[in-house]
């Protein structure tokens, strides 16, 4: 290996240890608990040191918040890429969509990050994945339309849209309300997400 190579990849290394600093420091603090000060201090490198790989934490948050979009991305790929009809593929999205949220918390708050805050502004990459899993999911409903099983006129990217925005609210709502929903109702979260599929389903059925 050259010297060039050999830096290369020392660099390499040194930003993926800094992201990996992030995300521990955003786990133990929260999204906006994360600072430049805790990164180095979880990395025992000095500010200066990080800021030679990196502008800001807010281009740190850019970087993760591509990785959790991309990983989102791969899980609905997996489904869009089965042999299971268009509304099964929908319904297992949305559940891709609850497991993700529950196995990597993080990654799911970074996914809703800028769609929460309208004063941070999205870089081209984040908004390209966005817009793959976007257009993933409205492939998925035009072939539901091709088969006759969705009204064709519904606007799939309308649909596609709203969808997002339903599953988005019902999983803030198991997140915030869930314990206390549990407690004073008796009603889980597994519950909230069942009923939340049925009616899902039973509603787009043409």
């Amino acid at each position: 290996m050259s010297t060039k190579d050999r830096k290369e990849r020392e660099k390499e290394n040194r930003r993926e240890t800094i992201l990996q600093a992030a995300e521990a420091v955003m786990m133990a603090n929260g999204l906006h608990g994360l600072s430049i000060d805790l990164i180095a201090q979880e990395t025992e490198l000095a500010k200066g040191t990080i800021y030679l790989y990196f502008k800001s934490k807010e281009e740190i948050l850019g970087i993760l918040t591509v990785k959790s979009r991309h990983i989102l991305y791969n899980e609905f790929e997996k489904i869009a890429a089965t042999p299971a009809a268009p509304i099964e593929k929908l319904h297992q999205i949305i559940k891709a969509n609850y497991t993700f949220y529950k196995t990597n918390p993080l990654y799911y708050d970074l996914v809703s990050l800028y769609e929460a805050n309208s004063q941070l502004t999205e870089t081209e990459e984040m908004y390209q994945w966005s817009n793959n899993i976007t257009q993933l999911v409205t492939n998925i409903v035009v072939q539901a339309q091709k088969d006759g099983v969705l009204n064709q006129s519904i606007n799939p990217l309308h649909f596609t849209t709203c969808m997002w925005g339903m599953t988005v609210g019902i999983l803030q709502l198991i997140k915030v309300r869930g314990a206390i929903l549990k407690e004073k109702l008796g009603v889980s979260e597994e519950d909230m997400l069942a009923t939340f599929l049925e009616i899902f389903e039973n509603g787009i059925r043409k």
